[in-house]
């Protein structure tokens, strides 16, 4: 007979699953319950509906996110390559424990123009994200730049996680994190790098 009394913590572990292999639109209420060992009533003691349930789950990953990677973006402590080799550590910790990809990135193409709520706090995770890298490439770049490039970043990362998924290869992802470094790098170098002077520059200074 199912188990009556789960943790609010372990309902969203167990839900987090299901949605991650199921997607939003696919789940059920049953589902869920049948993931905590509870049955379908008493899964609304503890969320009113399938919505409010995605909605904590959201929150509970963003606050993860939050807490253990972006928090990395702000210790000025540390090193920017530190900065961004740490919070690729936590991505790459979190999209190699699961074969079902970004569930941020799902939910967005799932959610967008039908179920405003939920995608507006799928959008504020990639804000959020966006601003954490953005910080870090701000030490060396202009504010305009620095936003262009983490804004790259996070698209680069999306991409490699859905092409991680489908041809089962976790390089994909790791070789866009080593891009995301070299690409701050690089352009260190060639903000860094005087430029070469033209040809009357030259004459005028003989």
């Amino acid at each position: 007979m199912p188990k009556q009394k789960v943790s609010s913590k372990y309902v969203l572990k167990q839900s987090l699953k299901v949605f991650r292999s199921k997607g939003y639109n696919h789940t059920s209420m049953v589902d869920i319950a049948e993931a905590c060992g509870l049955k379908k009533g008493s899964l609304y003691h503890y969320y009113k509906s399938k919505e409010e349930l995605m909605k904590a789950v959201i929150e509970h990953m963003h606050e993860y996110f939050t807490r253990e990677a972006f928090v990395h973006a702000y210790d000025e402590q540390l090193g920017a390559k530190q900065k961004f080799q740490l919070m690729a550590d936590i991505s790459e910790t979190q999209y190699f424990a699961s074969e079902y990809g970004c569930i941020f990135g799902n939910l967005a193409l799932e959610t967008a123009g039908v179920i405003p709520e939920l995608f507006e706090k799928v959008k504020a995770f990639f804000e959020d994200w966006i601003a954490a890298l953005s910080h870090v490439f701000s030490s060396k770049f202009s504010p305009e730049k620095a936003k262009e490039l983490a804004e790259e970043s996070v698209a680069e990362i999306e991409g490699a996680v859905m092409m991680m998924r489908i041809f089962n290869n976790k390089d994909f992802l790791k070789r866009a994190n080593a891009r995301i470094l070299q690409r701050f790098e690089q352009n260190v170098v060639n903000q860094t790098t005087p430029p070469l002077k033209n040809k009357e520059e030259i004459i005028k200074h003989k």
